[in-house]
């Protein structure tokens, strides 16, 4: 199984792995998360980033805002290690152990299964499931409506302990009620982007 990091600016997110008792690797990089907005009724896509591109360290990473029509869209969410030669879209190993893995999004600018937000410009909704049909979170549908806030992606690593799932089906409701501290497993990464809808 594989660890990401994701640097914030000084802080890092390190990836809890060997939880079941098997061989811990060592983290890799994430530098980059992209989403990518898709119109489902025809359009040009809209694009944000989190973009770390010297790694821990270096300079600031840059975050895109969210500019957006409101409309309906597929949000498909992109991981990659840009340090690497060529890129490492880290995505393909995320998809790979889907059962350990569940995106998360909160914040002040959507309501959906892991936020509570009445009236939020964006409303979420999973659009993807691993083999035990749990969600994924990086294929979603999202409807925009006017308003500001802002957007919290979090990709949790959710390996077994103990031989037993620490992924369930209650796990984007426990984030709505009682947050993300109360749901096991270790965040690979953490990214708060700034939405508008006019």
């Amino acid at each position: 199984m594989r660890c990401f990091t994701l640097v914030l600016g000084t802080c890092s997110l390190l990836a809890a792995c060997g939880g079941d008792g098997g061989p811990i690797d060592p983290p890799e990089l994430i530098t980059t998360v992209t989403l990518t907005f898709t119109p489902t009724g025809g359009g040009t896509a809209v694009t944000a980033a989190f973009d770390d591109p010297d790694g821990p360290g270096g300079a600031a990473p840059v975050i895109d805002p969210i500019n957006l029509p409101a409309a309906s869209y597929m949000l498909g969410v992109r991981f990659e290690n840009g340090l690497e030669t060529p890129p490492e879209d880290i995505t393909i190993e995320v998809a790979d152990e889907a059962d350990q893995h569940q995106l998360f999004f909160i914040g002040t600018a959507v309501n959906g299964p892991a936020s509570d937000r009445a009236g939020a410009p964006l409303t979420h909704a999973y659009a993807d499931r691993d083999a035990n049909d749990l969600p994924v979170g990086l294929q979603n549908t999202i409807t925009a409506t006017a308003g500001t806030g802002q957007l919290v992606v979090t990709l949790r690593h959710l390996p077994p302990v103990n031989g037993n799932p620490v992924k369930t089906a209650e796990l984007a409701g426990t984030v709505k009620t009682s947050g993300l501290a109360a749901i096991g497993g270790e965040s690979d990464a953490m990214v708060s982007f700034d939405v508008t809808v006019p």
